[in-house]
């Protein structure tokens, strides 16, 4: 009889679990921790309880926080994200399974081809990054955790895995994991990464990996200018006058392709980005010039401006005129000595045409 009751009461826990996991059936695990009389599940099974201590549910099991902070990981990093700030993300892994059946690694509390996987989901620059690990194993039902990343001041910024930091933490010490943790998984496991990760509470795995902010860049959307048109009079007599196109691109991509100087007499416009006409008769032109971009997509546009466009006058027997676009001719020192010489002289006059009236 008292052999029976010690083989019942061996059994309790056994019959305690089998009923959890019974109830349970068809949706995710959630067995509440009790401590020591804590029920293991019944075979390997990922992160399974609740009310850990230091953990709290075992399911929120992907946390971070910014590298070198002594605080524990969490679920929702705030960060102003400086450039080259880097985060440590930590993955924690349990096997439910009884430690009993273990077998010194080849029982079937051994989850098998365990794998971890990190998808930063850092396929685009953004202010908030959301990253989900993945464990997973041939022998055990798949379980996901998510996480948040965000940058207070809404900074837009690229998040990037640092080569090499992949690392797993067990019982047996540290190991160096493999870089395809962000990619296909990294094989993780109990002794060594092979995958083989025992049921056990003093067998859990805790792997950690880096990531890093950096600036996005600012691409400049390429484009092109007509800067000035530049005009000379080559003989005067003739009214022959040469124009020069200054133009130039902006930010990346774009080039100059064409060029075209309107004389402003109806006559046939030139192709060229330095030409010379000749005008038929005395009179003020207006020269107006353009040049057309081609885009870094491809699209081509013509362009001008005020500074493109200038004037030129011809007037028998004057030196020609040609003022920038918009602008009066520059009249010179000489011209201002003059302007201020006769409005004097003008003064002087009226002053003694005043004096002569109060003297009658």
């Amino acid at each position: 009889m008292k052999l029976f009751k010690n083989i019942l009461k061996g059994l309790i826990p056994v019959f305690a679990s089998v009923m959890i996991f019974a109830s349970l059936a068809g949706r995710a695990y959630a067995i509440p921790y009790t401590g020591a009389t804590t029920p293991p599940a019944p075979s390997p099974a990922f992160n399974v309880y609740t009310g850990v201590p230091s953990e709290g549910n075992e399911a929120d099991f992907l946390r971070g926080k910014v590298l070198g902070d002594t605080s524990p990981s969490t679920t929702n990093v705030q960060n102003s994200c400086a450039t080259g700030t880097k985060f440590q993300l930590r993955v924690y892994v349990h096997n439910g399974a009884s430690q009993d059946l273990n077998g010194n690694g080849t029982g079937p509390s051994v989850a098998r081809d365990t794998k971890v996987k990190v998808d930063l989901k850092n396929a685009t620059s953004k202010s908030a990054f959301d990253p989900q690990a993945t464990l997973s194993a041939s022998n055990a039902t798949s379980k996901s955790a998510s996480m948040s990343l965000t940058c207070t001041n809404g900074k837009v910024v690229k998040l990037s895995y640092i080569t090499g930091t992949a690392k797993q933490f067990t019982s047996a010490g540290e190991k160096a994991l493999s870089d395809s943790i962000v990619t296909t998984g990294a094989p993780i496991g109990t002794v060594n990464p092979d995958g083989n990760v025992w049921g056990c509470w003093d067998q859990r795995v805790y792997v950690t990996l880096q990531v890093e902010v950096t600036e996005v860049p600012v691409v400049v959307t390429g484009d092109g200018e007509c800067r000035v048109t530049d005009v000379t009079v080559l003989d005067q007599t003739a009214r022959k006058t040469r124009a020069t196109i200054n133009a130039a691109t902006t930010g990346q991509g774009a080039s100059i392709i064409g060029y075209e100087i309107n004389w402003g007499d109806n006559t046939a416009v030139s192709n060229k980005q330095t030409d010379e006409h000749t005008y038929a008769a005395d009179g003020t032109y207006t020269i107006t010039a353009r040049v057309n971009v081609k885009m870094p997509d491809g699209s081509t546009k013509w362009v001008t401006s005020t500074t493109c466009t200038r004037t030129v006058t011809f007037k028998n027997g004057t030196t020609p005129v040609v003022p920038p676009s918009g602008k009066l001719p520059d009249t010179g020192a000489g011209n201002i000595l003059a302007i201020f010489a006769a409005t004097a002289a003008i003064a002087a006059i009226a002053h003694r045409f005043v004096m002569r009236r109060k003297s009658i």
